[in-house]
């Protein structure tokens, strides 16, 4: 008896014992409190808790939000500045008003093989749903489209890292986009196109980056065939680079499962993106125009040689690319060192994935961590490759080719500052840090600066503008004119002035233009006048105008335009006979 008491004892002790051990250590974890302060959390203090960081959140993300809400308004002010009004954004804008009138499918239209129908062309129906249709749209589209790209290249650069390796990476992403410069500004926020197709892109690598199936998997899917849908460009921006990356992956791994996400997202976006094709064509979709042109053998060898030059420019090395925007010398100075970090980290990306194929790593050797980060690094070098194609086989053919480049320049900042953030917490401490952060800080406000001395500069009135004041000032309100005097006219004049493109047709008489236009804009429609811009296409004139509808019997001179006036309202067919 006294054996077993002393046993249930000894046990009772233990329990006691290790129910201490147990009160000392979630005393030690709730930090530098003693066991009473433990005690005292009530269910109160639990709460009030919780309370202090829902604040905490709430305060963080109104400050996101600020934050990019003045990046919106930095962009746009250089948007206004870059002169991003044109009639290929306008026409975009008027596709957008007629999908949030109801025309989903853009029924009676005919759109080039970049129609842009489910990407800016989106953008617009929202923007024209909430707000109308209003001029600030063609800055405004460009200006959040680039911030959204800051934004996801700036999370990018951040994967993984913390403190001030993340910082450097995120100011290495807003430095290079943000604070671009002039020339490439001029195309990423001006005049340059397929820059909402780059987003769709970096947003699927995100979606993809784990090589996982699941909602990631399904979104990349949808972002790629959406892309295809609008414009082809993103099977060289998205749909390669995926596919490619997860045949790299494979390899990388030695296992072909570790590729299996991304080969068959690839594939499926394709599927998807014919699928909904036949059911829009099933339906009575728009109806697409005649493919680009193709640059000839000689041209894409030429384009070859340009690679360099024009991406030198677009970094701001060069002055005048195409006569696109200047910088003084003591500002330019500095994007040699950005160049030079831009080509490090893609020569450190384009060796990691070279020797990561070369000498495989089985999964069960690798680091949890690791793999989220060579798989968007290899995602981002292949698509810098891969979207310099479209510059190579459509420039010169299409004009001048370097806003092919722009999509090219943001994938390559956006590695940069992946680059840029896993190296540094590897570099020496003390001095070499501080040194670097401070040459970082400088180059940031030198490129700040250079965007200050853009926007103190003028800034361009845009031509269309005055000329749709002085239309509707003269009641004429209704009219035709050539390609780059119409759509722009009209969103100038928020829909109050409307102007439809006509060209010469093959008997040299003016006719419907059988592109960017839907049928409905001419069908018995009577016309005021017609207006054209006579520095810009000289086929639409007083020759062609006289011939189609007799002598005008007035003309008028507004700004760099020819404004002709009949006796009698002219018609143009919907459907020209030849």
């Amino acid at each position: 008896m006294d054996t077993g008491s002393g046993i249930e004892s000894r046990e009772v002790s233990s329990g006691k014992v290790r129910s201490r051990r147990r009160d000392l250590a979630m005393a030690s974890s709730l930090g530098p409190v003693d066991a009473a302060e433990s005690n005292s959390l009530t269910p109160q203090t639990r709460a009030g808790s919780s309370t202090r960081t829902r604040g905490r959140l709430l305060v963080t993300l109104a400050a996101t939000g600020a934050g990019f809400i003045g990046l919106v308004l930095l962009l746009y002010a250089t948007s206004a500045h870059a002169n991003a009004a044109s009639s290929d954004r306008a026409t975009t804008i008027l596709v957008g008003q007629a999908m949030v009138n109801g025309h989903l499918l853009l029924h009676g239209w005919i759109l080039p093989p970049g129609s842009y129908w489910t990407i800016d062309a989106l953008f617009y129906a929202v923007a024209v749903g909430i707000g109308g249709l209003r001029p600030g749209l063609l800055y405004a589209e460009p200006a959040v489209v680039a911030a959204l790209i800051v934004a996801v290249g700036v999370l990018s650069a951040r994967e993984g890292r913390r403190g001030t390796a993340a910082f450097a990476g995120s100011v290495a992403v807003f430095a290079l986009l943000a604070l671009a410069s002039p020339a490439l500004a001029f195309f990423f926020l001006g005049r340059g196109f397929h820059v909402a197709t780059g987003l769709y892109a970096l947003l699927a690598f995100a979606a993809l980056r784990r090589g996982r199936f699941g909602w990631g998997w399904v979104f990349a899917v949808a972002l790629l065939a959406a892309g295809m849908l609008g414009d082809l460009q993103i099977v060289a921006y998205g749909v390669v680079p995926v596919l490619l990356a997860g045949f790299l992956a494979m390899l990388r791994e030695r296992r072909w499962q570790s590729g299996l996400a991304e080969v068959t997202a690839a594939a499926a976006s394709v599927a998807a993106a014919e699928l909904v094709h036949r059911l829009a064509d099933a339906l009575g979709g728009f109806t697409p125009g005649p493919a680009l042109p193709v640059a000839h053998l000689g041209q894409m060898l030429t384009n070859l040689g340009h690679l360099l030059p024009y991406g030198a420019g677009l970094l701001g090395l060069t002055n005048g690319l195409v006569g696109i925007g200047e910088l003084p010398l003591a500002l330019r100075v500095v994007h040699v060192l950005s160049a030079l970090c831009v080509v490090t980290s893609f020569l450190a990306a384009l060796g990691s994935l070279v020797a990561g194929v070369a000498r495989g790593r089985p999964r069960g050797q690798a680091k949890a961590s690791e793999p989220e980060l060579w798989r968007l690094d290899d995602l981002l070098l292949i698509a810098v490759f891969s979207s310099a194609v479209p510059f190579l086989i459509l420039g010169q053919a299409n004009g001048p080719g370097v806003r092919y480049l722009t999509v090219t320049i943001v994938f390559a900042s956006v590695l940069t500052g992946r680059m840029v953030a896993r190296v540094w917490p590897k570099l020496p401490k003390g001095w070499a840090v501080r040194g670097l952060a401070i040459l970082g800080m400088a180059m940031s406000l030198s490129f700040a600066a250079g965007v200050g001395y853009a926007l103190s500069r003028p800034e361009p009135t845009p031509v269309a503008r005055s000329l749709a004041a002085w239309l509707e000032a003269h009641k004429l309100r209704n009219g035709i004119g050539d390609y780059w005097a119409a759509s722009i006219t009209t969103v100038e004049s928020s829909g109050a002035v409307t102007v439809r493109p006509v060209s010469v047709g093959p008997d040299g008489e003016l006719q419907r233009t059988m592109n960017q236009s839907p049928a409905s804009w001419y069908a018995g429609e009577r016309f005021q006048f017609l207006v054209y811009d006579t520095p810009e296409l000289e086929d639409v004139g007083i020759v062609s105008a006289t011939k189609t509808w007799g002598a005008p019997t007035h003309i008028y001179v507004v700004g760099s335009y020819d404004v002709l006036v009949w006796g009698r309202p002219v018609t143009v067919a919907p459907f020209p006979s030849s």
